[in-house]
């Protein structure tokens, strides 16, 4: 009997690390990005001409969004798939830890946007609500993008699924992944920078003769005595400047200011109440 235990022991042993191979070769991603992924969407996830010719709707080029989309959401394309197209659920043929396998390969993939395909996608798709210039300036009540707080992965969110109880609708089977990339690049490029330097100069000229600084700002209205800046989103405080009770006595000052100004004077306001 002891021989027999001594030999089962030393098998288990032996086969141990056979094992551990195997389920480390069993979480290999590209690997199981190549089994499972690749017929449709490319060896290098730029979709393979298979996946091209897919109807109703083409396989996606993984490249071009993956690094702006979220984890959550490519574990759930890939674990349900999506209903009326060729992307078939993979929780069937998956686990758990290999489908995370298959989204860190996934998050290794590159793209270079291009920002010449994105303006011009945008002026096509986007610039009849926000504008060729992103400033929204067309009564269609669109969000102005240059002040946009968004990040790229949340624009890029917005543009495939849209923005419920709005006009944004989606754009995912309007636009390619690469649209939909170059696009929120521009987008994101669009974005106003603020100078704290100018910021201060403009408080200086026109603030700084009622409010020496900007601590020294009290905020009226109900509950404002409350309030702080970091309670009050740049819009409310974009608000306040314009239409504030001030306004009477600063509104010379505020008639002439651009918007651009204003957003310096905010970022300056923020600056030197931290």
């Amino acid at each position: 009997m002891e021989l027999k235990r001594l030999i089962g022991v030393t098998l288990a042993l032996i086969a141990m690390p056979i094992l551990a191979v195997a389920g480390d070769e069993d979480l290999n991603g590209k690997s199981l990005y190549e089994n499972n992924c690749a017929s449709c969407h490319g060896i290098d996830g730029a979709a393979s001409e298979f996946g091209k010719a897919l109807k109703p709707f083409p396989a996606r080029n993984h490249r071009a969004i993956a690094k702006l989309v979220s984890r959550d959401e490519m574990r759930r394309i890939i674990t349900y798939g999506i209903n009326g197209t060729a992307m078939t659920p993979k929780k069937y043929d998956l686990d758990g830890l290999q489908i995370e396998a298959v989204i860190d390969y996934i998050k290794t993939f590159d793209y270079t946007p291009n920002l010449a395909n994105g303006k011009k996608r945008f002026i096509a798709v986007c610039a009849s609500c926000h504008g060729v210039d992103g400033r929204a300036q067309t009564g269609m009540g669109a969000k102005n993008l240059v002040y946009s707080k968004l990040s790229l992965e949340e624009v890029t969110h917005t543009m495939r699924y849209g923005r419920p109880g709005t006009k944004m609708t989606s754009k995912r089977h309007q636009l390619s992944n690469e649209d939909i990339a170059d696009v929120a690049n521009h987008v994101y490029g669009l974005r106003h920078k603020a100078d704290l330097a100018k910021g201060s100069k403009l408080f200086a000229e026109n603030c700084a003769s009622c409010h020496k600084t900007a601590s020294d700002i009290k905020f009226t209205g109900n509950a404002a005595s409350k309030l702080t800046m970091s309670d009050l989103s740049d819009r409310l405080l974009d608000l306040r400047i314009r239409h504030g009770r001030h306004v009477d006595r600063a509104g010379q000052h505020v008639a002439k200011l651009s918007s651009d100004d204003i957003q310096n004077i905010i970022a300056h306001m923020r600056k030197s109440t931290k």
